[in-house]
Formats: C-alpha cells, sequence, structure tokens
C-alpha cells in the first residue's frame, strides 16, 4: 500500500502515522511512504511512478494532498490504463478536509475504510487538465486563497479570518459563462458540499450525481454579501432570490484573466473549460457503513 503525507507535526498526522504502522504490522501489510516535498508537479510525477506499484494509495492530509494524488491517479497513460483497479482511502488530517466532511464518517470509519473490502465511486471534476475533487471557483473564493498565499497559521480559522476581510472588501467581477455575462462575487462548480473549512455552499451537491452544481452569488451590497454568508453557515442561502444554482456537466467560460481556485489552491485563470467525470475515483468506505 502507497500512503502519501504531507510531512508535519501536527497531532492527528502523527496518531494516523502511529496508527496505520500499527495496523499494517498486524494486518502483515507492506506501506511505502511518500512525504510530499510541496511542489506540485514534482509530487504529482513521483506518485504517479509509485502508483504502478500499488493497487491502493491512503492519504493523509486535506484537500490539497487529495487533489495532487487524484491528478497523480488520472494524469497519464501507464497510470490510467490501471486507473479502474486503483483505489484511494483517506485520512484526514487537513486544515478544512472539506471533501471527507460530506461524507459524514467518524474517525473511526474512516480508519476502518483503510482495510476495508467496500469502495463507491464518487466524481471528479477538471479544470481543463486539471482535475479537482471538491470545488472549483472563481472570484471571492479564489481572492480569498489568493491573499492567504499558503498561510494557515490559525489552522480552520484562517478561512474564516481572511474570508470577512475579503468579504468587506471584495467588490466582484464580470464574468461570461455558457455565453452568458453576468456580474458575480463569486462563481462556485461543486462536486461537493462543503468549502473554507465547513461553510456549505452547495447543501444539495453530491459526489455521485454524475454532475456538478455552479453556485453563483452576485456582485451585490454588503448587507446581501453578509447575509449570504451568514445563511451559508447552515446551508440556507440558497432560498435567497439572488443567488442562483444550476446543474451541468460542463461549463465554459469565455472571460479572460479570472483566476480560478480548487481545493484551496489557484490552479489556473480563465478562459477554463469546467467539467466532471462520473464515477471516475474508486474510494473505500467502512464496512460496517449503509451508504445511502
Amino acid at each position: 500500500m502507497l500512503v502519501v503525507y504531507r510531512p508535519h507535526s501536527g497531532k492527528k498526522m502523527l496518531a494516523h502515522k502511529t496508527w496505520l504502522k500499527k495496523m499494517a504490522i498486524q494486518r502483515q501489510v507492506n506501506l511505502q511512504w511518500y512525504a510530499t516535498c510541496g511542489c506540485f508537479e514534482e509530487d504529482v510525477a513521483q506518485v504517479k511512478l509509485l502508483l504502478v506499484h500499488h493497487q491502493q494509495v491512503t492519504v493523509l492530509g486535506g484537500d490539497g494532498t487529495l487533489n495532487m494524488v487524484v491528478n497523480a491517479l488520472f494524469d497519464g497513460e501507464q497510470v490510467s490504463r490501471s486507473t479502474p483497479d486503483k483505489r484511494m482511502a483517506i485520512l484526514p488530517c487537513g486544515t478544512g478536509n472539506d471533501f471527507a466532511r460530506s461524507f459524514g464518517h467518524s474517525l473511526a470509519q474512516w480508519r476502518s475504510a483503510v482495510f476495508s473490502e467496500c469502495s463507491r465511486q464518487v466524481d471528479v471534476g477538471c479544470v481543463d487538465q486539471r482535475y479537482f475533487i471538491n470545488m472549483a471557483g472563481i472570484g471571492f473564493n479564489a481572492e480569498v486563497v489568493e491573499s492567504m498565499a499558503g498561510e494557515k497559521r490559525f489552522g480552520a480559522m484562517s478561512y474564516t479570518f481572511f474570508g470577512i476581510a475579503k468579504l468587506l472588501t471584495y467588490g466582484g467581477m464580470d464574468v461570461k459563462i455558457d455565453g452568458v455575462k453576468q456580474s458575480v462575487m463569486m462563481c462556485l462548480f461543486a462536486n461537493g458540499r462543503h468549502f473554507a473549512a465547513g461553510l456549505t455552499p452547495t447543501p444539495s451537491a453530491a459526489l455521485d450525481s454524475g454532475a456538478l452544481q455552479m453556485l453563483a452569488i452576485p456582485a451585490c451590497s454588503l448587507p446581501k454579501r453578509l447575509l449570504s454568508f451568514a445563511l451559508m453557515l447552515v446551508g440556507l442561502h440558497t432560498r435567497l432570490p439572488w443567488v442562483k444554482v444550476s446543474s451541468g456537466q460542463c461549463f465554459e467560460i469565455s472571460s479572460q484573466g479570472a483566476k480560478i481556485e480548487a481545493d484551496g489552491e489557484l490552479i489556473a485563470v480563465t478562459p477554463a473549460r469546467v467539467t466532471t467525470h462520473a464515477a471516475l475515483l474508486r474510494l473505500n468506505v467502512p464496512n460496517s457503513f449503509d451508504i445511502a
């Protein structure tokens, strides 16, 4: 089994590593460890090479580490030919863990899934040739990620601090999506339901629906912005008349120069095509968990 992790001394990470080593000895499973270096291209290349020799990759980390591993799984001829046999397991220990949050699993259930024989197929999104696992977007969320510049000193609260500052100052942008011009504060293309360490912008999104949900919040007044994000905490903002939700398998962003954020990282600029690949990823789930 290949184990990919982001090297740091966080308590959750250390606990997962200790548990995994113990269980591997008990089950007589050989583990090959790969510590990410932080350079996306280099990490993808290295993980891609290692995946040739393993049927399962277990990821210790958050959405950014998952994003890198998904791109290693599905980018490259050699790996792609064997991808149907590859499985992924997750031990969440990142800053946001928004993709994992969509499943509602407990720590014990995630650990149970590592050595489980059960799996489910989940969708994977794509911006041009770059895959994402949870959510991509333009506007406010991309501005927040850029302003953070990788700084997560306050853990999950980092998104809150930087988000509030940007919410008060960001005025929105003009975009053209599928030929329709609009002025937006934020436009998300969602595979999962959560982002920014727990906000729920797309409460009805499903990881196995075969489609992405597009959430558009227009460039509106400060009171409307504040209300939109306050209700997003409980997933009720979609009831607001100015918030628009649609779904589709492909979205064309034809406007120029907008930064695109996905899974907590800036990955591209527009123009771009955002698509979904249905049931592309085989994800381990707990043996005892009844998937609805």
